[in-house]
């Protein structure tokens, strides 16, 4: 027996799909798939008590990854597709539009004009120092 690693994974590469700037290259697919989860049910109806807290929270985790990644793109298309991602919620599912774009943190990726996105990503950037993501 050898003592030895064959394989090594490393973590935190240029090019891999968690990385800030590719996931922003790729926010067409980020909202694709956060839309599927949004319409596959109304976790609002959920039953079970933890399962439909732990979706509407894993929702909103998506809905702000999609959010931040729109804004920190500085690009008025990702704006714009931002804020037909937050319009499809609301035609879909009211409840739900209204519980997450009302939260602490649809508030704060939905901040008005420049200053609000400036603010927003500083919010990003603060919870990226504490909790070491990306």
């Amino acid at each position: 027996y050898l003592n030895v690693n064959f394989y090594r994974y490393f973590i935190g590469r240029e090019d891999q799909s968690v990385n800030e700037e590719v996931m922003i290259g790729r926010i067409d697919q980020q909202i694709r798939v956060t839309k599927l989860m949004l319409g596959y049910c109304d976790v609002t109806k959920l039953k079970k008590r933890k399962l439909r807290h732990y979706m509407v929270r894993y929702l909103e985790i998506m809905m702000t990854v999609s959010s931040i990644l729109a804004i920190k793109s500085g690009t008025e298309e990702n704006m714009e597709k931002k804020k037909e991602l937050w319009q499809y919620l609301r035609k879909l599912n009211l409840a739900l539009y209204l519980r997450l774009r009302w939260g602490f943190l649809g508030q704060g990726t939905n901040l008005p004009g420049k200053s609000g996105r400036k603010f927003s990503i500083a919010g990003y950037k603060i919870t990226q120092k504490f909790f070491g993501f990306n």
